[in-house]
């Protein structure tokens, strides 16, 4: 299982880099091509910016899977999580309701964050000395997060 569930996660990165790709490419006019491009490269950039200041998200994920009281565990491994994929949901749903061009640069800039955040927490997840030989425990904050987003975008997200 554990192998299906790493599997899942390179495909579900590689995923969205080709999503990134697929959408910059379609673009028919190049100046929204290239403030696609710069959406893309602004994701990046401010997750990097961020690791630059001090701020990494995999070390508060990988602290909140090691912490031993459950119910501490529960909150920050899996509710908080889950809610900002909730709230990224959200707000993909609610600029993609909007003007379609800022909606669309919107959700460029922020799958780049995700897909470099993703990859960032899965590299860190080696890191972390899980029981049994297992790594399941340390990409709970990168599951629950997806499942929150797509729990949201599957029951509320409708199309045109």
């Amino acid at each position: 299982m554990n192998i299906i569930t790493h599997i899942m996660i390179l495909f579900g990165i590689m995923g969205l880099i080709a999503y990134i790709g697929y959408a910059v490419h379609k673009e028919e006019k190049m100046f929204e091509k290239v403030i696609l491009i710069i959406s893309a490269m602004t994701g990046f950039l401010i997750y990097f910016g961020a690791r630059a200041l001090g701020l990494s998200i995999p070390a508060m994920m990988m602290a909140s899977v090691s912490v031993t009281n459950p119910i501490k565990m529960a909150v920050f491994s899996i509710l908080i999580p889950w809610s900002v994929g909730i709230a990224v949901a959200w707000y993909f749903s609610w600029c993609l309701s909007k003007h379609i061009d800022i909606a669309f640069r919107v959700v460029i800039l922020i799958s780049a964050f995700i897909v470099t955040l993703f990859g960032d927490v899965y590299a860190a997840s080696y890191t972390v000395e899980a029981g049994g030989g297992s790594i399941d425990t340390s990409l709970l904050p990168n599951l629950t997060f997806t499942v929150g987003m797509g729990l949201y975008i599957i029951l509320n997200y409708k199309t045109r």
